[in-house]
């Protein structure tokens, strides 16, 4: 446990370092754009790219886990969003488990024209409880790593957001069995995965 939360606090830094040396950028990306406008002549309209949107992940969805999430576009070429995920199922009696609760936030940097393609930097923390066989396993998972994606304006309104997330994501969990309704611990695991980390085909709702 020890060792989980030194990682965690590592990643954490990182991030909040990100998140530092990127908000000057976005500062001076704001001031850019508003001496822009103020130059304009009236009358003259220009889109802004500053919205505020609900995210719904339909992969998520597919898997029974609900999914939810924000994004903030502070200027047309940075966005932060903040995405979550959590379900809980039980069947045989409650031998079986399927159960979840999943925070990623993201910082995303928009590219072109369009302002359509972006790259960006995410942490993903949670804790998961699965039980699909005689042994279950029940845990902590942390990572991050690097996203990808396009968005694709389906209207003024609604969008479709198609992603991928390469990185890094440790678990810690102990494995258990449940005999004669007794749950018994049957030791504890420690796993490290690098490769993909999240995927998504997610409904973008812009509100304002």
């Amino acid at each position: 446990m020890h060792v989980y939360m030194n990682r965690k606090i590592t990643f954490l830094t990182l991030f909040l370092w990100l998140m530092t040396v990127t908000f000057p950028v976005i500062a001076q990306q704001k001031a850019a754009q508003q001496n822009h406008l103020t130059d304009m002549p009236l009358g003259t309209k220009t889109p802004t790219g500053y919205h505020f949107s609900l995210r719904s992940n339909l992969l998520r969805w597919a898997t029974l886990t609900p999914d939810l999430g924000v994004e903030w576009r502070i200027c047309p070429s940075w966005g932060i969003a903040v995405n979550s995920s959590w379900t809980s199922w039980s069947w045989n009696d409650k031998d079986r488990r399927y159960a979840l609760w999943e925070v990623a936030p993201e910082v995303r940097y928009y590219m072109g024209e369009k302002k359509a393609w972006y790259l960006g930097a995410m942490f993903k923390t949670g804790q998961f409880n699965y039980k699909l066989s005689e042994t279950g396993k029940q845990g902590d998972l942390m990572g991050g790593g690097i996203t990808a994606g396009y968005q694709m304006w389906l209207n003024k309104a609604l969008a479709l957001d198609f992603n991928l997330g390469l990185g890094y994501l440790n678990a810690d969990y102990e494995k258990y069995e449940v005999i004669d309704g007794v749950r018994v611990r049957r030791g504890n695991e420690t796993k490290n995965w690098c490769g993909p980390i999240n995927a998504g085909v997610t409904l973008v709702w812009k509100l304002f």
